[in-house]
């Protein structure tokens, strides 16, 4: 398994900076949404698609502000459990590694 890397900001700082960055995004998206219905014919499917996934990303990363914001009151919990290290897996039968003898 691979190693996960804590961020060295605080999660108030990844908030902040993902908050200015959804906005540009929504800033950028209504830029095209401008563009695309001064389009001769008007915004055809698949513009309505891009936008609309456009869309979805900005709020993918509202969204990811909102979480980081939410858990920067319990930011050292959080660093202490990403650090803890992880327990032995357990096989089908709910032994551990260690538990298996060999008779000889």
């Amino acid at each position: 398994m691979n190693a996960i890397v804590m961020p060295a900001e605080s999660f108030a700082e990844l908030a902040f900076e993902l908050r200015v960055y959804a906005r540009r995004e929504c800033a950028s998206n209504l830029d095209v949404e401008v563009f695309l219905a001064s389009q001769p014919g008007g915004p055809t499917p698949d513009h309505r698609r891009l936008v609309a996934d456009l869309q979805a990303s900005a709020e993918r990363i509202g969204r990811a502000a909102m979480l980081l914001s939410l858990l920067a009151p319990h930011e050292a919990a959080v660093r202490a459990l990403v650090a803890a290290p992880v327990p032995a897996p357990e096989n089908v039968h709910g032994l551990r590694a260690a538990d298996h003898r060999v008779a000889g």
